[in-house]
């Protein structure tokens, strides 16, 4: 019995000095574990640094990305955050000029993971910036899309119309062959008809004169001297008097002959006439780009450019579109600073359109349509501080309405010929009717582009503000500018009605 105690004791001695060795070769591991993963961590860190400091971001956020992962079940490190706020912020920087957004989707991924490094300013505002760049590819992959659109139908238009033009043309001298064919019969039908009763007429006179002289020289045989006499001046007198009716008759045709080759020429003026204004009504329809001599300042008379434009050389639309795709390029620009988004692309459009409502040709309205991407180039030498400042002092808004004078540096690709319509853009697109705008402007005497900007920008503005509460329908956009005729172009307002 004894023994049986002292083997139990034994046994259970032995099964507590196993636990202990168990527990104390546990606490080993763990403790060897734990000091593996923070040499890791560090020597990722120390990497991670070096890829950082020798601008190498897409390597370091990499690295930092592991040493996140590695010490995410603990308590990462706060050098750890430090450096990786660093690190996603540089790479994001670079997205933002590189336009290269191969890490962006795992850079979102991992922020929603670690907020700590989303709360960062910096980090916010460059992912708003590639959002918005992302966005502005996509509008202009769309644009260039709908333009191609546009330019195939355009050129089966052209086709049609040509092919319409060549057919009208060659059925307008058919018919004009024909007529003149059947004019000349009737003329020539005239002519031999109006000869003809002249010579019967002149043939019954001389006719009946030779028979009154030969009856007269039959009579003479039978009187005296003195009545032969008589007889002789008296048919002498006939005689002249016949030459006279004669001279007089040939005269009349003559004169007949002549009224009627007026008629003819006045025909042909007519048929020529109606040929030109059918080519004209047609071709106008078809004409292409080219602003040549434009000049809108001070103009209130909407149409004067109504008639198609001269046909540009090759060279010249190749600029002409060279300078759409270099506005296009700088509106964006100019849309981010101001955080506008899709303005430049709204007012041109608008500008377009309300141009070639109001009897401008394509070309005038084209060259409009590139100085309305642009007009507010100015904003590129404003202080980005001043263009993000929610409230402004009296001295602030002084400088922010300077920007009207700060576009020159910007418009440098503006082929000279078309400078003025860009700087009228530039300079005016704050007049007001009343002479209350930033140049004290009134009336007519603002540029018909400057009209069409300040109407297009204001109704643009008010459908699309930042805060909801404030955006207006369409009507209620229109019923705002109506009720202000001393700031803007009424006109250009009542034609903006009928467009949109």
């Amino acid at each position: 019995m004894l023994q049986n105690k002292m083997a139990l004791k034994k046994s259970l001695l032995g099964v507590l000095l196993c636990i202990f060795a168990a527990g104390l070769i546990f606490a080993q591991a763990a403790g060897a574990t734990s000091s593996s993963s923070s040499d890791l961590t560090k020597r990722f860190l120390q990497k991670a640094d070096d890829q950082y400091s020798a601008m190498q971001y897409e390597d370091a956020f990499k690295t930092i990305n592991a040493a996140l992962k590695l010490s995410e079940k603990d308590e990462i490190p706060g050098n750890v955050y430090l450096l990786a706020t660093q690190i996603y912020t540089k790479l994001l920087e670079k997205m933002t000029k590189t336009k290269d957004y191969t890490y962006y989707n795992d850079v979102i991924m991992n922020l929603q993971t670690y907020p700590k490094i989303n709360d960062d300013p910096k980090i916010q505002k460059f992912i708003r910036m590639v959002q918005q760049q992302q966005a502005d590819a996509k509008d202009a992959a769309r644009d260039a899309k709908n333009r191609e659109m546009m330019q195939d139908i355009s050129a089966k238009q052209q086709a049609q119309q040509q092919e319409m033009v060549e057919n009208l043309t060659a059925s307008t001298q058919e018919s004009n062959k024909k007529m003149l064919e059947t004019f000349s019969d009737k003329m020539n039908e005239s002519t031999e008809s109006i000869v003809s009763r002249m010579n019967e007429s002149n043939s019954t006179l001389i006719q009946g004169v030779t028979d009154t002289m030969t009856t007269t020289l039959d009579t003479m045989d039978k009187r005296s001297n003195k009545t032969i006499w008589i007889i002789a001046i008296g048919a002498g007198v006939i005689f002249v008097i016949v030459f006279i009716l004669v001279f007089l008759g040939i005269r009349a045709s003559a004169r007949s002959s002549a009224i009627q080759a007026e008629q003819l020429d006045s025909t042909l003026k007519l048929i020529a006439g109606m040929q030109q204004t059918n080519n004209q009504l047609l071709l106008g329809g078809v004409t292409d780009f080219g602003g040549m001599g434009l000049k809108s300042a001070g103009s209130s008379r909407w149409g004067v450019d109504a008639l198609p434009a001269p046909e540009m050389t090759e060279d010249e639309k190749a600029e002409l579109k060279q300078l759409v795709i270099d506005c296009e390029k700088l509106g964006s620009e100019i849309d981010a600073v101001t955080k506008r988004k899709n303005n430049s692309k709204n007012v041109s459009e608008l500008v377009y359109k309300l141009a070639m409502q109001l009897g401008l040709n394509q070309n005038s309205s084209m060259i409009y349509f590139a100085a309305a991407m642009v007009y507010d180039a100015g904003f590129l030498a404003v202080p980005e501080e001043l263009l993000e400042a929610e409230s402004l002092t009296d001295e602030q808004r002084l400088q922010l309405r300077e920007h009207v004078n700060k576009f020159e540096q910007y418009l440098g690709f503006v082929p000279r010929k078309y400078w003025e319509i860009f700087e009228e853009a530039a300079l005016y697109h704050h007049e007001n009717t009343d002479g209350s705008g930033y140049k004290g402007l009134m009336g007519a005497d603002i540029p018909q582009i400057a009209r069409l900007i300040h109407v297009a920008e204001s109704y643009n503005s008010l459908i699309s503000r930042r805060n909801y509460k404030q955006i207006m329908d369409k009507e209620t956009a229109i019923q705002e500018l109506e009720s202000k005729p001393n700031l803007y172009d009424i006109d250009v307002v009542k034609v903006l009605d009928a467009i949109v």
